[in-house]
C-alpha cells in the first residue's frame, strides 16, 4: 500500500492518510503511520506529521465496527440502534424489552 510523495499538505490529504490508516489491520496501522508521518515531515509539512503521530492504534473491537460501518453501513446502522434501544431497555428496567431486543442481537 505504499504511496507516492504527491500530496499537498491538504487538511483533505491527511484526513485521506488518517482513513487508510483505520482500515488497515491493527499490525500494521503503528508502521505505516511511521511511514506517512516520516514522508510528510521530509516535504516539509511538520504539522501534518505531528498529527499523522498522534493517531492512535485502534482497539480491536473499535477497527471492526470501523470496518463494519465503511463496508456495511446498513447493518452497522442496525446495530447502534439496536445497541440504543437495549440501552433505553435495560435504564427502564424494561424486562420484556430487554428480552425481546437480546433475541434480536443474536
Amino acid at each position: 500500500m505504499a504511496r507516492t510523495g504527491r500530496r499537498s499538505g491538504t487538511a483533505a490529504d491527511v484526513e485521506e492518510m488518517l482513513d487508510e490508516l483505520y482500515v488497515l489491520p491493527p499490525p500494521e496501522f503503528v508502521p505505516r503511520r511511521e511511514e506517512l508521518a516520516a514522508a510528510a515531515r521530509t516535504a516539509g509539512r511538520a504539522d501534518d506529521a505531528k498529527r499523522l503521530r498522534a493517531a492512535r492504534r485502534p482497539p480491536l473491537a473499535a477497527w471492526a465496527a470501523n470496518l463494519l460501518r465503511r463496508s456495511r453501513p446498513e447493518e452497522a446502522e442496525r446495530f447502534l440502534e439496536l445497541g440504543q434501544a437495549l440501552r433505553e431497555a435495560y435504564t427502564g428496567l424494561d424486562a420484556g424489552g430487554m428480552k425481546e431486543l437480546s433475541a434480536q442481537r443474536r
